[in-house]
Formats: structure tokens, sequence, C-alpha cells
């Protein structure tokens, strides 16, 4: 089984239909660059598709298999199918695929390292420190779906399932830093007095006018955008669209997060808070 060879007559197929990459990919379904991998050698397509593919570029499917036009019927189309089969998973195996679970591995090794230095009380590793390493994370299963579906994947069906899953897996991350930051890093020490702050704008000046440029990072740009991508998650997750149910959600959230800090003396209740992120909801909601 040849992929260069199938692949150069699966373009010149593709030529004869007048159709481009782009059209041919919709009406098999796939993506854009799976045909551009089947046509250069690089992968083959899926069994699956090749009834369609063969409909599509008008040929037999036993042509296909052969990279060439036959005139006559094969006998042993089951043979070169399995052969096909197994051609197409060993190429699902090369550099790609070993990348993409590479990257995964190297994501989940460096976001314990992050959780360790989050709850090792000797760790001197500061906010910025722990946020890198955890951004570092995440960029490495961003990186690891990227490569996975541009060598592995053809059908958008699976192109989009993959991708959930990865931004599954970011989710988890985010959860879990932002519960780290906003609450559990909060827990000790605990001050007798609850604190609340329900006088708008009174933080925000009060933190411009110290002018240290660490608290004016972490209490202004840190809540402006750690909660940017909770609203990017509940729609491409959760599928909720709706932009005012989206930012009443995420809305209800910041409250609560607020409410629990006073409620259990971890933080400071703080209406600038809820309205830095009231400031940037609709932005958040287009990005």
């Amino acid at each position: 089984m040849n992929p260069n060879k199938i692949g150069k007559f699966i373009k010149e197929k593709r030529l004869e239909q007048k159709l481009t990459q782009k059209d041919l990919a919709k009406k098999l379904y796939v993506t854009e660059k799976a045909i551009s991998r089947w046509e250069t050698g690089y992968g083959i397509p899926d069994i699956s598709l090749l009834t369609n593919l063969s409909k599509v570029l008008k040929v037999e499917i036993s042509e296909i298999l052969n990279g060439e036009e036959t005139k006559k019927d094969d006998q042993d189309n089951l043979e070169k199918l399995i052969t096909y089969s197994e051609t197409n998973r060993d190429l699902l195996h090369k550099l790609g695929f070993k990348l993409s679970i590479t990257c995964y591995t190297l994501s989940l090794i460096i976001f314990l390292l992050y959780l360790k230095l989050e709850y090792d009380p000797i760790s001197s590793a500061n906010y910025f420190i722990k946020l890198l390493i955890a951004l570092i994370a995440s960029a490495l299963i961003i990186m690891g779906n990227k490569i996975y579906i541009h060598h592995c994947i053809d059908k958008i069906a699976d192109k989009n399932r993959i991708t959930k899953f990865s931004t599954t897996i970011i989710f988890i991350y985010y959860t879990i830093f932002l519960f780290n930051v906003v609450l559990f890093a909060r827990m000790s020490p605990i001050s007798p007095i609850r604190l609340y702050n329900i006088t708008p704008l009174k933080t925000i000046k009060e933190v411009s006018a110290a002018k240290d440029a660490y608290s004016f990072i972490i209490n202004i740009l840190g809540n402006y955008f750690i909660f940017m991508p909770l609203e990017y998650f509940l729609i491409t997750l959760f599928n909720m669209r709706n932009f005012f149910l989206n930012c009443l959600i995420a809305f209800l959230i910041i409250i609560a997060i607020e409410i629990t800090q006073y409620i259990f003396n971890i933080g400071i209740f703080d209406v600038d808070d809820i309205i830095i992120y009231s400031r940037n909801d609709h932005y958040k909601y287009y990005i």
C-alpha cells in the first residue's frame, strides 16, 4: 500500500472533477488539512470515508486502494482493505501522534509541579511563577491538540470531539487555579474580623494611589484577567451562546465567590471586584 501513489491519484481525480481541496473537504465532512495530508502522502483516508470518496471522485474503491485506474475487478479487495487499514493505523502512530501524546504528558507533569508549589508550605514561588507554570501546562494541551488534529484527524466530528476533550482539560486546570487564587490561597492566616467594601471604586482608588505595581497587578489587573476565560468555557463546553444568560451565570459565579470569601473569612467581599468584572464582560463574550 503506497500512500504517495494513493495521494497523487486522489489529487488527479479531484482536479478532474474541478474541485478544490476545500470543496472536497466539505463534501466528505473532513478538514482541508486532511485532504492536503492525503494528497502529499502523509496520510490516507480513513476506511469509513472510502465509499463517499469514490462517489465524489467517480472512481472505484479498488482504484483508490491501488492508486491508479483499473479496467478489471480485483478479486483481493478484502485483503487490500485490511492492508489499507493497517497502513492508515501505522501512519497515525508516526511522529505527529507521538508528539501530541508527549505534549499531553508533559502538560500533566508540569501541572502537577504547579500543584506541588501551590500546596508546599515551604515553597517560595510567587503568584507569577505559579501562573506561568499553569499557562505552560495549558499551552502544551493546545499544542498537543493542534498536532493531533493536523496529523491524525480527518473527520470534522472527530476534530470537534478531540478539541472539546482538550478544552475540558484546560477548564479543569483553570478551575483548580481559580479556586487556589481566590479561595484556598487565602485560608491562612485568618483575620478575626470579616472585611468588606461596598463603596464603589474605593479599593481601585486606594490601590492606584498607593503606586505599588505588584499590588496594582494582583488586585486590579489580576481580577480583570483571571475571570476572562470563564465565559469562553461556558460557550465552548456548555454551549451557552445566549449573551445575557452567559453573562448572568458568570456574574452569579463572581458574586458566589465574593460571598464565600466573606462568609468563611478568607478574603474581602469587595464590590470593586464585581465592577472590574462587569467592565470587561462584553469583551470576554466576543473574544
